[in-house]
């Protein structure tokens, strides 16, 4: 898969740093991964969060980390084990600092073994719009369509990870969406725990289904 346009026309975060600091009170520096399909919005609410956040498929771009080009995809192919490598570099460096939260993003995100991932959803059909006006070809468009209809980013990321959020962007605004996630963010960095349950049942995986769209 590749890089998908933003919700409602928001550019992308082009900045060079790269660490996301925010501004909750610490419990212990951690790695929250954004993750979706390339159209579900990953890259505007994180803009719209206002905290530094780690874009890895421009890391991966800029820095190398890929193995070679896939022709079909029009896409680099990553190097998942050179990545992870410099996130948990930036991980140590930051956390010696007194940093506490790394925020990446990147439907990529949840390979590199974050404490907790939140996977951004959007209804196929709104997906392929976007898609479309993005300009992605038909069959990329089909692909991307139904890796979200067969949740296979969601099924990855539950496979490889212990805390697992499901947030469904459909018909929402950025600033909405970006609300939960930082409610996410705020709990997780936290260590409220009442407030963790509340929002780990309300956005389980599984919470969304298309059928009922």
């Amino acid at each position: 898969m590749v890089g998908a346009k933003p919700l409602h026309g928001a550019e992308p975060h082009k900045g060079k740093k790269v660490v996301g600091k925010a501004f909750f009170s610490k419990e212990r520096f951690m790695i929250i991964a954004i993750t979706g399909t390339p159209g579900t919005g990953k890259t505007s609410v994180c803009k719209a969060l206002g905290l530094e956040f780690m874009d890895l498929n421009s890391i991966i771009e800029e820095k190398g980390f890929y193995s070679g080009i896939d022709n079909k995809r029009a896409c680099f192919i990553a190097d998942l084990d050179k990545l992870e490598e410099y996130v948990r570099r930036v991980y140590k460096e930051e956390e010696k600092k007194g940093g506490y939260l790394l925020l990446i993003e990147s439907h990529l995100a949840h390979f590199l073994n974050p404490d907790v991932v939140i996977v951004l959803r959007a209804n196929p059909l709104l997906l392929a719009e976007r898609l479309r006006q993005r300009g992605f070809s038909v069959p990329k468009i089909r692909e991307n369509v139904e890796a979200e209809m067969l949740d296979i980013i969601l099924a990855e990321a539950v496979q490889r990870c212990r805390v697992v959020y499901e947030v469904d962007t459909s018909g929402k605004r950025i600033e909405e969406v970006a609300s939960m996630v930082r409610a996410i963010i705020d709990a997780e960095t936290t260590g409220d725990s009442r407030r963790k349950e509340t929002l780990r049942n309300m956005h389980k995986p599984g919470s969304v289904d298309w059928c009922c769209h």
